[in-house]
Order: structure tokens, then sequence, then C-alpha cells
């Protein structure tokens, strides 16, 4: 198979793996652009020209292959999982997951976390009465909320969250 030829298959067909087209992932790149309210000429503003209009419109369509690189810049742009990008997973169906916040790892390096969100878990401490200080569980829509203030889409609010070094289990 030449560089060509990779380039102009439309399916990839692993054994025990979903087909996949070109034509549904420019379906999932589009569906979750619309989500985040965005144009064509809204990503390419956002992000400062680096993904230019026309060629994301192109992956959209399904009339240019999107390489792997790309793929993940993208998913970084809009923040979500790659197999969600590509249109390999939905959506949870079961809504966003319980996470549990280390207070004290927010308390001393929280400052490069948004205010917002240091008031919001706050917030979530002084209404439940839970001052243990320590460890603060989250419902399904507190891990919403969290995922809004934090600019992160739910299904990536974890990974960021560890990345924060901010989570527990």
């Amino acid at each position: 198979m030449t560089h060509d030829d990779f380039h102009e298959q439309e399916e990839v067909d692993e054994p025990d793996s979903p087909t996949v087209t070109l034509e549904a992932i420019g379906n999932s790149l589009r569906s979750i652009r619309r989500q985040r309210g965005l144009t064509l000429r809204g990503v390419e503003s956002e992000s400062d020209g680096r993904w230019k209009s026309v060629v994301v419109g192109s992956y959209e369509r399904g009339d240019r292959a999107l390489t792997l690189k790309k793929a993940i810049g993208l998913a970084s742009f809009y923040n979500v999982p790659l197999d969600q990008l590509l249109g390999l997973s939905l959506p949870s169906s079961e809504g966003p997951k319980r996470l549990t916040f280390d207070l004290n790892a927010i308390r001393t390096g929280g400052k490069s976390l948004p205010e917002p969100l240091l008031r919001y878990l706050q917030e979530i401490c002084r209404l439940r009465s839970d001052w243990n200080g320590v460890m603060l569980s989250t419902r399904a829509a507190d891990t919403l909320a969290i995922a809004s203030i934090a600019d992160r889409h739910p299904d990536a609010l974890r990974q960021w969250a560890i990345d924060q070094g901010i989570l527990i289990g």
C-alpha cells in the first residue's frame, strides 16, 4: 500500500472494532464543533489561526483524511477524548461520574486552578456542612458544573483533575 492509497481508503476495518468512515468522523467533528457553539470561522478565530476554517470544513465533509497528529490536536482544541472526536464512542449516556477531590492538594496547589472553581468547591463544602477538610465527593450535577467552570468537557474532567493533582483515586 502506498502513501496515496492510504489517504484514499475510506474505511478502516479492524477485527472486533467498528467500521469507521471519513464521513462518520466528519459528522462527529461537526457535532462537537456545534456543541461548542462554534462556526468554522469561529474555530479559526478561537485557535488563533491554527485550525483554518477551510481545512476543518474539509475534515467535516470527509473530503480530507485526518492524520493522527491532527486528530490529537483537534481533540485537544475541543477538549474531548480522541475516541469521541473520531466517533468511536458516544458521550457517556450514564452521565458524569462522581469524582473525589483532594481538598488538601487544592489548598496547597490551587493557585493554578480557576478562582471560580475554588469558590464553587468551597460552596459545596459549606452547603453540605462537610468540614472534614480532607476530601470532597461530588455528585453528578456537581461534576457537570465543575467541568463547565474548569472549561473542560465532562468526559475529560477526570484526566484534567488527575493532571492537576487534585483527584483522589
